[in-house]
């Protein structure tokens, strides 16, 4: 991806959206409808993009009036999107695909695939000697339980063919996590590679100091975060999905053209947050989890079915689940917008 090259895709888009708000605006004439959306953790580089579509208005011009919430983790949306209490949220499509399989009626759905590459990764100080999986072995490891990484520990585990039973696996706060490996208290850590770094970075760490044993460098070949809703919002209100979908869709559109308006929208939110180290993260997830072959070719949110289902089955054989749900089940591409609209720039 060359970003030299998104302000002039963002003055095309700046033309649809402004059509698209047009298109909408007899939606927001109405009474709008409210929706509960949950962060994939704080708000942060991550999801700037939800709060700059809503800045921009577009979820007000889709009908919608949307609450953006922190949570502590993909964990934490599952379970919140399961239960009903929240609509929408931003989650791991591989915990999703292992929720689904233990809570087929309550698990919700894929809707816009916004990771084309997963950030999943066990991440260690050079000093540790730690270099590839097998190093983990007798070492002291630790994630939040909600965390996909954390999750997904043993898939990971049975692909490099490192012992799971000689790691102690810790389950340490999310909000620790960075801070327990700097002081030694851990060999490594797990998590999403830019949530991880960027902590670190901000202890003082260089790069160099750190290293990362990415899940997707080693054979596992999964999508990251998707947008997800609730099955009952679903089933019962497709069109508040679409509208959803659409408005998200714009968002990212807009923050890939201009990244640093969408972490000026982070910041009305949140205003001690750091603007410099959340940019640098959202430039991180463009370049390593969104921006691939598949989505220069096909746009934010490509899905490929025979990887989706590759992705399932890696998962279901990781966790031994007790049934191994359908890519239908899991990923719903009804609402996706069309592959014109979901460009990356040049």
């Amino acid at each position: 991806m060359r970003l030299a090259s998104l302000p002039r895709w963002g003055h095309r888009l700046g033309l649809a959206a402004a059509m698209a708000l047009a298109l909408l605006g007899g939606a927001a004439a109405s009474a709008q409808t409210a929706v509960k959306f949950s962060l994939n953790y704080k708000p942060d580089g991550s999801n700037a993009p939800w709060f700059l579509a809503q800045q921009r208005g577009y979820f007000k011009a889709a009908g919608l009036d949307v609450t953006l919430d922190a949570s502590n983790g993909t964990g934490d949306v599952l379970s919140r999107l399961g239960n009903n209490s929240y609509d929408f949220g931003f989650a791991d499509s591989s915990s999703l695909i292992e929720f689904a399989a233990r809570n087929p009626q309550q698990a919700p759905v894929a809707v816009l695939m916004v990771y084309a590459n997963s950030p999943l990764s066990v991440v260690a100080l050079k000093k540790s000697g730690i270099a590839q999986p097998a190093d983990l072995a007798g070492r002291k490891v630790a994630g939040p339980v909600s965390d996909g990484a954390y999750r997904m520990f043993p898939a990971f585990a049975k692909r490099t063919g490192l012992d799971a039973s000689r790691v102690t696996v810790e389950n340490v706060d999310i909000r620790v996590r960075e801070t327990v490996l700097a002081r030694g208290d851990v060999d490594a850590v797990m998590g999403f590679d830019s949530s991880v770094w960027f902590n670190l970075k901000t202890m003082g760490l260089k790069q160099e100091d750190v290293v990362f044993l990415r899940y997707a460098d080693f054979g596992l070949d999964l999508y990251g975060n998707a947008l997800m809703v609730s099955r009952r919002l679903l089933e019962t209100r497709p069109e508040v999905v679409r509208a959803f979908v659409q408005a998200t869709a714009q968002g990212w559109r807009d923050a890939l053209a201009d990244p640093a308006a969408a972490i000026d929208a982070l910041a009305k939110r949140d205003p001690l947050v750091n603007k410099a180290i959340e940019a640098e993260k959202l430039q991180w997830l463009l370049r390593n989890q969104i921006d691939s072959p598949a989505t220069r070719a096909g746009g934010l949110g490509a899905v490929d079915a025979a990887r989706l289902a590759g992705q399932i089955d890696t998962v279901a054989d990781a966790f031994g689940l007790p049934a191994k749900p359908t890519p239908a089940s899991i990923y719903d591409g009804r609402f996706v917008p069309a592959a014109a609209d979901r460009r990356l720039p040049r």
